[in-house]
């Protein structure tokens, strides 16, 4: 069994920014076998940062004491821990004497702290696994459906920001467009918004405050307003630049 915990923003080099999407996968197994489920299914375990790891201790079921992620150290340097990934991402997050450098070579998450603990790999626990996507601006004015059948023919899907850190991010995307408002994967439809790609929507960023809950028959679709950075109900008829999210 999964589930969608979260979507995260992640910076890889200088200028080059992509998603990293979670997922909690609650049936236990080795690292080793947890890190074949996830690279056949999505694309591998886990790689966090501090602020992934807080996120996921959240929004995963606390009886879920420790989980799998893609972080392991191998026979050769007992000192040096990487990411399954390959992924640069500082390893600072460890928790209080830990790791122990003896057996325990592969990293587990402790939803109680958000602390990383060395774990013996052949332990059965659950996991995460982890899809990573980058968004990019497209320079058609669309209306939202046919921008959403865009993003779904050429990309992955019309893009979610489900937290402040990718919107902060992503406007550096949409500086170029050519129009103030940009078409995003928000929908209102039988009485709620939701993210069309099945994201969290607990992050609410709004031009007045709270959730719209009745809007108009004709604003019914997400735009991204790119000088002040928050959401607006649009009419899905208006035709925007729009932004996808694509594997890098």
């Amino acid at each position: 069994m999964k589930v969608t915990v979260f979507l995260l923003l992640s910076l890889f080099g200088l200028n080059f920014c992509v998603y990293r999407i979670h997922y909690i996968v609650k049936e236990k197994m080795t690292w080793n076998d947890a890190q074949k489920y996830c690279r056949e299914r999505y694309d591998d375990l886990s790689t966090i940062n501090k602020e992934e790891a807080e996120m996921l201790s959240i929004y995963t079921d606390s009886v879920y004491h420790l989980n799998w992620v893609g972080l392991y150290r191998t026979s050769n340097n007992s000192e040096k821990w990487i990411w399954s990934g390959g992924e640069m991402e500082p390893i600072d997050n460890w928790d209080s004497n830990q790791p122990n450098y003896d057996s325990e070579n592969c990293g587990a998450l402790k939803q109680s702290n958000s602390k990383l603990h060395d774990i013996t790999c052949s332990e059965t626990l659950s996991f995460y696994c982890m899809e990573v996507f980058a968004p990019v601006l497209v320079h058609q004015n669309k209306t939202w459906d046919e921008a959403l059948d865009y993003c779904r023919k050429k990309y992955t899907g019309l893009a979610s920001l489900s937290s402040e850190a990718i919107v902060e991010e992503v406007i550096n995307e949409t500086i170029t467009s050519q129009t103030a408002y940009v078409w995003i994967g928000l929908r209102f439809m039988a009485g709620h918004w939701f993210w069309v790609n099945g994201d969290d929507l607990q992050y609410k960023a709004w031009f007045v405050e709270g959730e719209i809950q009745c809007p108009a028959g004709n604003l019914r679709c997400g735009a991204l307003d790119r000088e002040e950075k928050l959401w607006k109900p649009a009419d899905c008829e208006e035709r925007h630049n729009f932004l996808c999210l694509k594997k890098p």
